[in-house]
């Protein structure tokens, strides 16, 4: 078990019926990190989520959440997870973003209690950090698409996890919505160091953001290159911990070390790309 991993995984193995899956995957997403997984349908991206969120049970082999054994892990509000089309199914109830958000907190408030301004802050808080601050009183059915999406990120955000676990979060929403999207979750990689963990199809959208990319197929994981020709996610200073910094930042997705803002801000790929995108 490695003190650096976020994730591990180890010699693991599933299937339904007759048919296997995965065959003894082994992985480490180290903390910190912002991952993808990409692979053909059917390949088992969205089972390998599930196995992590101990919804379904292993053949065989070992997983490791923050350290611990997944099979006497506690922790579970340091873990979010945001599956495919949330936001969709969210609009069918008639909740408002605020509702939501503070349906996450019921566990805290305890049943049939009246949550406090405690917990009425936090979900404003979580709200705040993916922009619908303002949408709070909203219904979900009257937000577009993009919208329920980034309130059902704020839903576990709310529980400060360590850990975010994503199921084409991207699926059914628009270029514009899936850019802001992704920028949300690469501040919160950045400035919070929360490990993301994410099934996509869209590696082109994407791959900007990740600094690993994790391929299944052959009923195996693999280590695979960020595509070539993908320009990494730079901007101007606007991170908090780089407010003290003159240089631009670039995420560390095209670097050999582990994130750092000042080694990162240095390095010499951002001088020969020219201006922040």
């Amino acid at each position: 078990m490695s003190l650096e991993c976020a994730i591990e995984v180890r010699d693991l193995s599933f299937g339904y019926s007759d048919v296997l899956l995965l065959n003894r995957v082994s992985f480490c997403v180290n903390r910190g990190d912002f991952a993808a997984i990409i692979g053909s349908n059917g390949t088992g991206k969205s089972t390998m989520i599930k196995l992590l969120l101990g919804l379904l049970p292993p053949s065989n082999g070992e997983i490791f959440l923050l350290g611990e054994k997944l099979t006497s892990f506690r922790r579970f509000s340091s873990i979010g997870y945001v599956p495919q089309n949330s936001g969709n199914e969210a609009g069918k109830f008639p909740a408002t973003a605020e509702e939501i958000v503070l349906s996450s907190l019921y566990p805290q408030i305890g049943f049939l209690k009246i949550p406090g301004k405690k917990h009425r802050a936090m979900v404003q808080d979580a709200l705040e950090r993916v922009g619908m601050k303002a949408h709070a009183r909203t219904l979900m059915s009257e937000l577009s698409g993009g919208q329920q999406q980034r309130v059902m990120l704020a839903r576990v955000l709310v529980n400060n996890p360590e850990i975010l676990l994503l199921d084409e979060p991207t699926v059914g929403i628009d270029a514009g919505a899936v850019t802001t999207l992704l920028e949300i979750l690469h501040k919160l990689n950045i400035e919070k160091n929360v490990t993301v963990l994410m099934v996509t199809h869209d590696m082109a959208q994407v791959a900007p953001y990740t600094n690993r990319v994790l391929c299944l197929s052959d009923r195996n994981f693999s280590e695979d290159a960020i595509p070539e020709g993908i320009l990494v996610h730079a901007h101007a200073d606007s991170h908090e911990h780089m407010h003290e910094h003159i240089h631009e930042h670039v995420h560390c997705a095209a670097c050999d070390h582990p994130h750092d803002p000042d080694q990162c801000a240095a390095c010499s790929h951002l001088h020969e790309s020219g201006d922040a995108l």
